[in-house]
């Protein structure tokens, strides 16, 4: 596991946004004005989230199919990926 593996768990960590609301209609109430403040920065704090770990883990998807082909590339065709013969 890499770093960036961490990054875009990390960032798709970012969606879990219920106790946010929760902790906010607490603190502020249904009826203050905070409160849809809040809501819409959660709203938006998750979706940006979302967006980010969904560009850094297809990014990371990528890498990882390019070093899939080359490990299981085999050209002589002798039965044994060409990454482990010297």
């Amino acid at each position: 596991m890499a770093w960036v593996d961490v990054a875009g768990l990390a960032l798709l960590a970012g969606v879990g946004f219920t106790v946010s609301l929760l902790i906010s209609e607490l603190s502020f109430g249904d009826d203050a004005p905070h409160y849809n403040h809040a809501k819409v920065a959660i709203l938006v704090g998750s979706l940006v989230a979302a967006l980010l770990a969904a560009v850094v883990l297809r990014l990371r998807n990528k890498h990882y199919r390019k070093l899939a082909e080359i490990e299981t590339e085999d050209a002589d065709g002798d039965g044994i990926p060409d990454v482990y013969q010297q």
